[in-house]
């Protein structure tokens, strides 16, 4: 969800785990925009996996459990059944977000006159802004899918790819220790 929704300033004083079903709960958990209202993500790590939980999931349930329960998860969300719903869904929960989020800009910054009294953006900058912003997503989540093989890629004489290549680059990019070092110093003493 973090790396899909492009969830920003997470640190690990916002991740609480439950005792008694061992859930894991992440407060504080949304997007953040940039001045135009447009989703900004500024982390070089997509979400949480550091050296401690790898360790803790060891690597067969980092390759053997992880992406092939996130390739499932993306692949049932980006299903040609489900594409319609979730940009709905989407387009809910950004309209929501982006009223909220200019409500909250600093005095400072120019607010367009609102509409109906509720609002602080015109109705077309917000249908601009929530079709921009679900419009990423839905190819951020198309970019991690599992990918359907032609039959041309099959007579190729490259070794074929594997379908779960976008979660197993997701998944690196959070191990990556590069990564890792250049995330907020909160985060070091976790890694």
């Amino acid at each position: 969800m973090s790396h899909m929704l492009q969830i920003g300033g997470r640190s690990p004083n916002k991740i609480l785990f439950a005792k008694n079903t061992g859930k894991i709960y992440q407060t504080d958990f949304h997007p953040a925009y940039d001045a135009n209202g447009m989703n900004e993500f500024n982390e070089p790590v997509p979400f949480r996996l550091t050296r401690n939980i790898q360790s803790f999931f060891s690597p067969l349930g980092v390759e053997g459990l992880i992406v092939p329960a996130m390739c499932a998860a993306t692949q049932a969300v980006f299903s040609p059944k489900q594409s319609q719903h979730i940009w709905h869904q989407l387009a809910m929960f950004f309209r929501d977000e982006l009223l909220s989020w200019s409500w909250k800009r600093p005095l400072g910054m120019p607010i367009a006159p609102p509409v109906g009294g509720n609002s602080s953006m015109n109705s077309t900058d917000l249908k601009q802004k929530v079709t921009a912003n679900v419009e990423n997503v839905i190819s951020r989540i198309s970019g991690i899918a599992p990918q359907n093989f032609s039959e041309e890629e099959e007579d190729a004489v490259d070794p074929p790819e594997s379908v779960q290549k976008g979660v197993t680059k997701l998944v690196e990019a959070a191990l990556t220790p590069r990564n890792l070092c250049m995330m907020d110093p909160t985060w070091h003493p976790w890694c």
